[in-house]
């Protein structure tokens, strides 16, 4: 019905019932509303193109590509052994130690001394010369001295004895300790420490080792992991964009809605998203796998994925292996030997403590022989051709002993806190092998079922995609199969990294390497 005629009928409306008004009616024509224009959309065709994929993995610049075989993890712990930098820092300890045992050795060094004074001119010209030598034993505290020494000229009555024969005087002697430093002194000790930290630079190193492998295996099995996923990502992309072809050509022949085909295409795009992602990962973990995978010149290395192994097979995991785990454990991990080692150097301090406390008592045997002639006060009848044998004991013993005493308490007290620490760390060990083994026992366990599901689920999805192809399905329920596939896979990949993982880690706890 037009406005005009509505107009109309509210006009006979108003004089029908007595409001009329012949002014009202004929002073102004109301004109009629505009009609609607109706709304023309042009018509538009989207999904012709799909989106574009994503750039290809690009290189990784600024270090050298690993060349090779699908990269196994031996040839990771080989590059460790003998290329990784901080081994080879850490096994300088040996050095260092060997350093520290010369160093030691330099109490029982051979001595060299030698003098000359004259006085002239005064009342007693005279002219003195003495060189000798001294050497000190380790094993017995003892030492001996000798030397020649010559005095001319005129001396005065109380150093008659520097007077020698015209040829000089040959002198040689011991000293003996009898009760302190007898057994044991501060040189001696010295060395047996020294030569312990020889000893002790080994669990240290080894120590070193295990964390070093232990780090390389698990960012090997990081890059292992990552490859897969990458792997899976790209087939997931695959399947989309071989779907879109074939929804185009389902769509041209008007067995499917093109919303169909635009619907798939938005999935072609969040999979290009994930694939980027996962070549992002991919990437990130073979730079961290450089650090140790490096070329014979010490250069890290990029492994690339044609160099990327498949998982091997998870096997399954026996209780019988832990048996005999603590043991080993216990035999082989260089924590407790360290602290062995240590409890040797701190029961040295204990016995040279010990022995501080004697008495200081030495004897001392020393003779002389004066060669050739000459006269002096002192002359026998032959002159200053004189033979002299001395012997002599020196004591010196600190009363009260406080400090001897006190260095004893010292080591007692350092001995007895190595020996908590050493029952700590055996503990420490045996929680290791019991959590590295329920980490194993349940990843396998973890392992199981991630691989059912992926087994279920890929069933499934092959199945929707078949209803897809035959007209039954849809793409809404094809893209969430595919997606829960996708989800099972990464957590089987998860599932065989942690297990790898855990059966490193389990090795590693009992201070084997991980081959």
């Amino acid at each position: 019905m037009s406005h005009s005629r509505i107009y109309q009928w509210f006009a006979v409306g108003l004089t029908v019932s007595g409001f009329s008004s012949p002014a009202l009616c004929q002073s102004e024509t109301v004109q009629p509303l505009p009609l609607p224009v109706p709304l023309v959309v042009p018509e538009v065709r989207l999904g012709q193109n799909p989106p574009k994929p994503p750039k290809n993995l690009p290189p990784i610049m600024g270090a050298t590509p690993s060349v090779g075989g699908p990269l196994g993890l031996d040839e990771v712990l080989d590059s460790v052994e003998e290329n990784y930098p901080l081994l080879r820092a850490i096994e300088q300890e040996r050095a260092l130690a060997g350093a520290r045992v010369i160093s030691a050795m330099g109490a029982f060094d051979l001595n060299l001394n030698a003098s000359a004074d004259g006085t002239a001119p005064a009342t007693y010209d005279s002219i003195r010369g003495y060189f000798g030598v001294s050497q000190a034993f380790q094993n017995t505290g003892a030492g001996l001295f000798g030397g020649y020494r010559n005095g001319f000229g005129e001396f005065p009555t109380y150093n008659l004895g520097q007077k020698t024969a015209e040829g000089g005087e040959l002198r040689a002697g011991m000293s003996i300790p009898l009760l302190k430093d007898r057994a044991i002194d501060r040189p001696r000790a010295s060395l047996q420490q020294a030569r312990l930290d020889v000893q002790i630079a080994e669990p240290t190193i080894e120590r070193q080792r295990l964390d070093f492998k232990r780090a390389a295996t698990r960012t090997y099995w990081n890059w292992v992991a990552a490859g897969q996923r990458l792997k899976v990502a790209n087939s997931l992309l695959r399947l989309a964009v071989e779907r879109d072809s074939q929804l185009k050509a389902q769509v041209d022949i008007g067995r499917s809605a093109n919303i169909e085909r635009i619907d798939n295409q938005q999935n072609i795009a969040l999979r290009n998203g994930v694939l980027v992602q996962a070549q992002r990962g991919f990437q990130q973990a073979t730079i961290d796998l450089s650090l140790f995978l490096r070329a014979d010149s010490g250069t890290p290395t990029l492994a690339g994925v044609d160099r990327l192994p498949a998982f091997p097979l998870v096997q399954p995991v026996s209780v019988a292996i832990v048996d005999d785990a603590f043991d080993r454990a216990l035999e082989l991990r260089p924590e407790p030997q360290r602290l062995r080692l240590q409890r040797e150097k701190a029961l040295v301090d204990y016995r040279l403590a010990s022995n501080q406390t004697l008495q200081s008592l030495n004897a001392v045997v020393s003779g002389s022989q004066d060669v050739g002639y000459g006269s002096s006060p002192l002359s026998g009848p032959n002159g200053l051709d004189r033979s002299n044998l001395n012997a002599s004991l020196l004591l010196n013993f600190p009363v009260q002993q406080r400090e001897a005493k006190g260095r004893v308490l010292q080591a007692q007290a350092m001995m007895a806190q190595i020996e908590q620490q050493l029952r700590n760390a055996e503990d420490v060990i045996r929680a290791e092998v019991q959590d590295t083994f329920s980490s194993l026992e349940r990843a396998y366990e973890f392992f199981l079922q991630a691989n059912k599901r992926v087994e279920l689920v890929g069933l499934v999805a092959r199945a929707e995609r078949e209803q897809l192809r035959l007209g039954r399905s849809d793409i809404l329920r094809v893209t969430l199969r595919e997606q829960a596939t996708f989800d099972a896979e990464m957590m089987e990949i998860g599932a065989q990294q942690d297990y790898f993982r855990a059966q490193a880690d389990f090795r590693f706890a009992q201070g084997l390497g991980a081959r």
